[in-house]
């Protein structure tokens, strides 16, 4: 049987309601967020900046709600309420807010708008007062970018043209070349910084040189493992880089991942599943501890349903196919 490992990054760009966690659990709070979202979508503007100065009422520290509440006034004409929003939204995370806003597509109706004129203004603003490596953290997000250009069409084109087509040698050809270049500047990066996290480059790209080393050989990801598990203890970058690079490393070694994040395809039937799990029945509890919401949630983006015992017999069965 011929398996291809697969894995997405760019899943953690996803905002499901269902799997949102919400600032306050006050039911007033969640009610009222909801409501501004949907009025947000719905382009009911003057409800959405109601609901959500209900919200506020209550507390405001999200900043995903803020930015939404700001592209409310600012869609309803009420430019004040505006800029009083997207100001906020900048206080509570600078780097978060223009991340969501390129990347969620809910915001891209006010994409090349006076909207993103400002937003980035303010942005420029708040990325130097913090301190950080502003040109280092802008060329980071350009490795970011070319890390996930082509990778980003390769579900697609493999399933229109198959895994052993020229589209997709084409493809594979051109992100390898990427790939190294990347790679090759990361670790200048390193050699002359240490791991580029949170303090010298911002949330959003803290996460930059992760994504590089996953996607190398197997040797470079023993070798900086250490490196990014100590950044991940001062809180330079997420735990969750930390629990895929294990599971990366766990399955190139031939061991059962840890976390559940390595998903497999057999390249014969097109069919997803779930590399093997050392410990399924807790999956989820162990995901928890890193920052990784339910395996459910992460296994709909292949339309899995997850249950532990038949993962068990499936991995059996593949085992003895490949003796």
């Amino acid at each position: 049987m011929k398996v291809l490992m697969l894995f997405s990054f760019l899943l953690f760009l996803s905002f499901n309601l269902a799997a949102q966690n919400f600032s306050s659990q006050d039911p007033e709070y969640i009610k009222n967020a909801k409501a501004g979202e949907r009025c947000l979508l719905t382009e009911k503007y003057d409800s959405c900046n109601l609901y959500f100065k209900k919200a506020f009422e209550i507390t405001q520290t999200s900043y995903l709600s803020t930015l939404r509440a700001a592209c409310c006034a600012f869609s309803s004409n009420d430019i004040k309420l505006y800029e009083d929003q997207m100001t906020k939204a900048m206080e509570i995370n600078w780097d978060g807010v223009k991340n969501l806003f390129f990347n969620n597509p809910e915001f891209s109706y006010l994409h090349h708008s006076t909207f993103e004129d400002i937003l980035l203004q303010l942005w420029e603003q708040n990325a130097k007062a913090s301190g950080i490596h502003l040109e280092l953290m802008m060329e980071l997000e350009a490795i970011a970018i070319s890390d996930q250009k082509e990778r980003g069409q390769m579900r697609d084109i493999s399933s229109q043209y198959g895994w052993e087509s020229e589209q997709m040698d084409s493809l594979w050809k051109i992100q390898l070349a990427s790939d190294k270049r990347n790679l090759y500047r990361i670790e200048e990066i390193i050699e002359t910084h240490g791991y580029p996290g949170k303090s010298l480059v911002g949330t959003a790209q803290s996460g930059t040189a992760f994504l590089v080393i996953q996607h190398a050989e197997l040797d470079v990801q023993e070798k900086y493992l250490t490196l990014i598990t100590e950044a991940a203890d001062k809180d330079e970058v997420s735990w969750r880089s930390v629990a895929l690079l294990v599971d990366r490393v766990n399955m190139r070694n031939g061991l059962p991942q840890i976390y559940g994040s390595q998903i497999g395809m057999d390249q014969e039937t097109g069919e997803h599943y779930f590399a093997e799990i050392e410990n399924p029945e807790k999956i989820d509890s162990i995901r928890a501890t890193v920052g990784l919401g339910p395996i459910q949630a992460y296994a709909n983006n292949w339309n899995l349903i997850w249950d532990p015992v038949d993962h068990r017999k499936k991995v059996q069965h593949r085992k003895e196919q490949n003796k």
